[in-house]
């Protein structure tokens, strides 16, 4: 084996994100999207974000997914305010 190689294995990880990360920061933005903006639609989606973060092994994957919930459970309470206690 060449002292190249050997220097290459040797290297640490790159700065930057792990893997699953991003999907995790992609669901936690949607979770909150959720909660003003169709939530049926947003929140799954951030829900599938963490879920798919967990599989790639970001250990706040679970966290992602039960903040997503929260959203869109948010969103759709907020959604059923008459609109006088929401509009001015």
């Amino acid at each position: 084996m060449s002292a190249y190689v050997r220097a290459v294995e040797r290297r640490p990880p790159p700065p930057g994100l792990r893997p699953g990360q991003g999907c995790a920061i992609a669901g936690l933005f949607l979770a909150g999207f959720a909660i003003f903006v169709a939530p049926l639609v947003v929140g799954p989606a951030g829900m599938a974000l963490g879920v798919f973060a967990e599989i790639k092994g970001e250990r706040r994957g679970r966290w992602v997914a039960a903040l997503a919930a929260l959203g869109m459970v948010l969103g759709l309470l907020l959604g059923l305010l008459p609109d006088k206690f929401v509009m001015n």
